[in-house]
């Protein structure tokens, strides 16, 4: 039997009413309904029963009002990827993991630990297992919060708790004498700093950390003897061919790259680092 143009059209528009009628009685979050968010495993108060041994929970932590947090009241967001605890001169602090928190860094330089706290932001946390997360954070903790450069020794001196924890030799810029004042005179600068910008390197220096010179102390003494500071001064490691050298840099200080390896592991961006004579 032959269905008429008419008869196709109602039936084509009677299918197209019902259909959209059943589209608006669908439930939103059907309709809707946005792909899978992964997300890490989720704190629960059980785990207070395992932390790892030796976890240091004595750290108070100051949040972004200067208000002090205790270890039951950080050890929450930052196990559930909502915040990161970070060094900032000698104080711990609590960095929210949020887009007004980060878009607060974008027109602020001198901010510590910038590019940390950037990656844990836009780092999306898929981490399941506990143990993990808990391990991390007890790292986290256990980390060292005071570099000594003595330059004239040739000695870098790590610290906790005001406890030397190891030390290290070094070299210096071709002309180690002095406090730095331009760019290009091969000095390194004497001060009270941070470290910034923990890097593993594709190029010969291995791993480095970048130091916040020039500071403002640093800026206005280069200003008033109309010279540049200079820039770009870092702890890296040690290129084969100066493996046997000493104070080869343009001003940067380097170490082995065996002894990098280890700062790496008991330094994070944000600690302080004061450099003598």
């Amino acid at each position: 039997m032959r269905i008429s143009l008419k008869t196709s059209g109602l039936l084509l528009l009677w299918s197209s009413i019902i259909g959209f009628c059943f589209w608006q009685w669908t439930p939103k979050f059907n309709r809707y309904k946005a792909p899978v968010k992964i997300v890490g495993i989720q704190w629960n108060d059980s785990l207070f029963k395992h932390l790892p041994k030796g976890m240091d929970t004595s750290i108070i932590v100051k949040d972004s009002k200067g208000n002090p947090l205790t270890f039951r009241q950080y050890i929450v967001p930052v196990f559930n990827h909502e915040a990161m605890i970070f060094q900032d001169r000698g104080t711990w602090r609590l960095h929210r993991l949020t887009k007004e928190a980060n878009d607060s860094m974008a027109n602020n330089d001198d901010v510590a630990a910038r590019r940390d706290r950037a990656a844990a932001y836009r780092t999306p946390d898929t981490e399941q297992e506990w143990i993990v997360k808990l391990d991390n954070i007890a790292h986290t903790l256990s980390m060292a919060d005071h570099i000594l450069v003595l330059k004239s020794k040739r000695k870098m001196i790590i610290s906790r708790k005001n406890q030397p924890v190891v030390s290290f030799d070094i070299d210096l810029g071709f002309n180690p004498v002095g406090n730095k004042e331009t760019d290009g005179d091969g000095r390194t600068p004497e001060g009270i700093y941070d470290v910034e910008e923990k890097r593993v390197r594709r190029d010969k220096f291995h791993k480095s950390f970048w130091i916040s010179y020039p500071n403002e102390t640093d800026k206005a003494i280069a200003k008033k003897k109309g010279l540049k500071p200079g820039y770009s001064i870092l702890i890296h490691g040690t290129t084969n061919a100066r493996v046997n050298s000493k104070d080869w840099t343009a001003g940067c200080i380097a170490l082995q790259n065996d002894d990098i390896d280890r700062l790496f592991e008991i330094v994070n961006s944000g600690t302080v680092i004061e450099i003598q004579k």
